[in-house]
Formats: structure tokens, C-alpha cells, sequence
């Protein structure tokens, strides 16, 4: 009986506001995890996603969107994007 590999990897949706880092992870994940608006910001913390295939596992992380921030709410929206890198 020979062994089935098996792989897993983690994968961070980082990009600008507004840039459809939300909707692209509901897609690939097929279902509605992530809130999806027309406004910049919605996403305020990392969603996390999970995408299980026969012989690999993929960690999906949405990220708030990386800006140059005054506000104090914004300046966290982008350390929370940045943690995780």
C-alpha cells in the first residue's frame, strides 16, 4: 500500500480597499463568508476560509485593505493586514 501525499499551504488575500479581495475569496471558496459592499473598509478584521481537495487543504485569509490611515480605526484595520503577512 503505497502512502497519498498530502499538501497544505496558506494563502493571504492582501490588496488596496476596495480591490474585491472579499469577493474573490467567496468565489474560490463557493459560498458567502466574507460581507461584499461597494464601500471601501467593509473588511475591519482577517476572515479566514478553508478550501479541502482530495489531497490538499488551503488556508484563505481576506484582509482589511492597505491604505496610508489618519484615523485611528483605519491605522488597525491595517495592522490586522499586516500581522498577517
Amino acid at each position: 500500500m503505497s502512502k497519498k501525499e498530502f499538501h497544505s499551504g496558506v494563502v493571504a488575500v492582501v490588496g488596496p480597499p476596495n480591490a474585491g479581495k472579499s469577493t474573490l475569496l467567496n468565489r474560490y471558496l463557493q459560498q458567502k463568508i466574507a460581507i461584499v459592499t461597494p464601500l471601501p473598509q467593509t473588511t475591519r478584521n482577517r476572515i479566514l476560509g478553508i478550501v479541502t481537495g482530495p489531497d490538499y487543504q488551503m488556508i484563505m485569509l481576506d484582509t482589511p485593505g492597505l491604505h496610508k490611515a489618519r484615523e485611528f480605526l483605519n491605522r488597525e484595520m491595517v495592522r490586522i493586514a499586516m500581522e498577517t503577512l
